[in-house]
């Protein structure tokens, strides 16, 4: 790996290792907002070091537009997560 993308992952670990030290002290709805903020990061990672997948980089759009309901509506937010996951299982499907 090259200086940058080791350097990216580690902050990456960094973050979710950290998160996880966190989550004690945090409300449960952090947990969730964490992992995908987490996604996010590693598509971003992956985007910036030409890893590039279309339907990834709409799933990191989606992310970015929604993983802040966590602090405003709850139902919202896990509305968001549902849709999500049903989306990245049609993917799956589809790629095999």
């Amino acid at each position: 790996m090259e200086d940058k993308l080791e350097k990216e992952i580690f902050e990456l670990i960094c973050y979710m290792l950290i998160s996880a030290r966190n989550l004690d002290q945090e409300t449960k709805m952090y947990g969730p907002f964490r992992l995908v903020d987490a996604a996010s990061k590693l598509i971003e990672i992956l985007e910036k070091n030409e890893i590039y997948d279309e339907f990834l980089s709409q799933v990191r759009t989606i992310i970015e537009a929604n993983k802040y309901k966590v602090m405003t509506n709850k139902e919202d937010f896990v509305s968001f997560l549902d849709d999500l996951a049903l989306k990245m299982v049609a993917n799956l499907k589809e790629a095999e």
